[in-house]
């Protein structure tokens, strides 16, 4: 039972093979693929015959009615093969056929009439040849193609009327040929045009109206050109394009309003274009746009104004602009959609705390490259969706320790390659660092020190204030005599502000010396005779407390006591607009509660008095008592 349903099915396919010819494949579907050293259509089943590729042949020359006997076949592919040669009549008696596919060969003139009888023909490639040029009537009795491929050709020039009968045109593609200019109304009956491909050819203007009358199109493509300038308002008979590229070309301006009505536009790419400025009209209402894409231009700033009418846009590459040293402020106002911005390798030095502040769904910002030197701690404020940040090859000197703070999705941050000063104002960032390097794709790259010298290479994550000295308080000392230990000690001199506080600062292993409590004339001296700072190993056997006043980092008036290692601090302020208030306040409360003081020790004494003298007087009274009582 199984082998005869096994024979039954496999009958076809041996008589098929019985028939097909040598270097062929014949499948029961209709399919022959023959290929090696043909040198002529084979002699093929017409019955069976639907679908004919000829692939690495040896064909040179389509002879004259080469395809009349296959009667029902429908798509013809003959490629890569050194055919050079079409007769005529070759495709005559084949007007079934709706695919003619001749790409990869050697073909460089058609005969005027050789597709006169292709009125089914629907699809038709020549592209891969050597093509100079195209007659008027070539195509003519084709009213019902839909797609023609004539790129990577030679062609130079188009008659104006070449296109005029194929009103069911859906896609036309010119790419990589030789055309310097186009005739105006080329594309004029192209009512159906869907796509347009015109890339990688020698066209240096634009004709206004080329493209009217194409409202059906979806993708217009003119990179790779040498376009020097465009028409205004070139694109408004569009509506429904929704994909533009005009990249790498020669512009230098664009027109005001060249990009206004395209609702439907969804990708722009401008990229590759020596454009030195922008006007502030340039982008209409574009509701479904994408992705935009504006690099290695010569810009040195961008329309503030510029996204604003792009709110779903997703995808923004703004990089490679050599010239390009700021940003404005709004520029991502509008932006809510946008999930990855490029920035990179821009000349941008400084970026506005708000600049990203509206692009709440940003998951990728790429800024290396630039010259960066620091950045604003809230400029990533609310990009809490920001999974990747790259910051690598600035000129990074700082930043702030909170700079990620709000920046909850990050997953991957590149810090290498900039300029890390490391002293006591990089610390923030290097605890950051330390406690996060599971974030830092490029740790092992090196985020290292980048001066001072002396710690050159030196890793942040391993940076302590130890070892860049930021737990030995410098200050300026009221000059009287000094109380020290006998470790040598060294002199400095140092001015800042300070605030009104109590406070306790760790001071780790490092103390300081102090003078005892000076007289207030030496106080409000404001150049002290003497400044000791003393450096110690933490085993100086001194008293817990030293009494002292400093002008610690400006006027201010410092109480200064240290105790295990901690260094405890009282201030008053001495200058400002409240300080002669603050002052007066302070000595009314020293003074009240002076005062206090006194009348409770006062009190306690007249209690203590009273209470001795009631103690008395019940002591005679009991004494009286008592010897009443024995009188009777």
């Amino acid at each position: 039972m199984w082998f005869t349903f096994v024979l039954l099915h496999l009958l076809p396919q041996f008589a098929l093979g019985a028939r097909c010819p040598n270097r062929c494949f014949c499948d029961i579907r209709g399919s022959v693929i023959c290929t090696g050293d043909i040198t002529d259509v084979p002699p093929l089943d017409p019955i069976t015959t639907f679908q004919l590729m000829l692939n690495v042949t040896n064909i040179k020359i389509l002879k004259d009615r080469s395809f009349q006997p296959f009667s029902l076949l429908q798509r013809l592919m003959i490629t890569n093969s050194p055919l050079d040669t079409i007769q005529p009549e070759a495709f005559h008696g084949a007007p079934q056929l709706r695919s003619i596919k001749l790409s990869s060969n050697a073909l460089s003139v058609f005969p005027p009439k050789v597709f006169s009888e292709q009125r089914s023909l629907e699809q038709l490639q020549l592209d891969d040849n050597r093509i100079t040029s195209i007659s008027s009537d070539l195509f003519e009795a084709m009213v019902n193609l839909t797609e023609l491929n004539l790129s990577k050709n030679r062609i130079s020039r188009l008659d104006a009327n070449v296109f005029q009968g194929l009103t069911k045109l859906n896609s036309l593609n010119l790419a990589e040929n030789q055309l310097r200019n186009l005739p105006r109304t080329l594309f004029h009956n192209l009512l159906q045009l869907r796509n347009l491909v015109l890339s990688s050819n020698q066209l240096e203007t634009l004709e206004s109206g080329s493209f009217d009358h194409l409202s059906n199109l979806l993708m217009l493509m003119l990179y790779k050109n040498k376009i020097r300038e465009i028409p205004p308002r070139l694109f408004w008979p569009l509506p429904s394009l929704s994909t533009l590229s005009i990249s790498t070309n020669q512009l230098r301006y664009i027109p005001a309003e060249s990009f206004y009505y395209l609702p439907n536009l969804m990708k722009l790419t401008i990229y590759k274009n020596p454009l030195t400025s922008l006007p502030y009209q340039l982008m209409g209402h574009m509701p479904r746009l994408k992705e935009l894409y504006l690099y290695e231009t010569n810009l040195s700033t961008v329309p503030w104004n510029l996204f604003a009418n792009m709110t779903n846009l997703v995808t923004l590459n703004l990089h490679f602009n050599n010239k390009l040293t700021s940003l404005p402020k709004n520029l991502f106002c509008c932006l809510p959609k946008l999930t990855k911005l490029s920035l990179k390798y821009n000349n941008l030095q400084e970026l506005d705390p708000e600049l990203f502040s509206n692009l709440i769904s940003l998951q990728g910002l790429m800024l290396n490259g630039n010259k960066l030197e620091s950045l604003p701690s809230a400029i990533f404020r609310n990009t809490s969706s920001l999974e990747k940040l790259d910051l690598n090859n600035n000129h990074l000197r700082y930043l702030p320790g909170d700079v990620f703070l709000h920046a909850m999705a990050l997953k991957d941050l590149s810090l290498s390659g900039n300029k890390w000063k490391c002293d006591c104002s990089i610390m923030d960032i290097a605890e950051w660092i330390r406690e996060n390097p599971e974030l830092i794709s490029d740790l092992d790259k090196g985020v290292t020190c980048y001066e001072p010298s002396h710690l050159e290479n030196h890793p942040l994550q391993t940076l302590s204030y130890e070892e860049l000295h930021c737990g030995v308080f410098q200050t300026t000392f009221i000059a009287t005599s000094a109380i020290t230990t006998g470790a040598p000690t060294t002199t400095t001199m140092q001015t800042s502000t300070a605030t009104t506080s109590t406070t306790a600062t760790k001071a780790g292993n490092a103390t300081t010396t102090a003078t005892t409590f000076p007289t207030d004339a030496s106080l409000l001296s404001p150049t002290p005779d003497h400044v000791y700072v003393k450096q110690s190993n933490g085993n100086d056997n001194g008293p817990a407390f030293y009494d002292t006043i400093v002008l610690d980092n400006g006027p201010e008036i410092v109480h200064n006591n240290h105790f295990n290692g901690w260094v405890y601090l009282w201030t008053v302020p001495s200058t400002g607009p409240y300080s002669g208030f603050m002052m007066a306040l302070y000595i009314v409360l020293l003074v009240s509660g002076v005062v206090l003081i006194v009348v409770t020790l006062y009190a306690l004494y007249r209690l203590h008095k009273m209470i001795l003298l009631s103690g008395e007087v019940a002591m005679g009274e009991n004494q009286r008592i008592v010897t009443r009582r024995l009188k009777e």
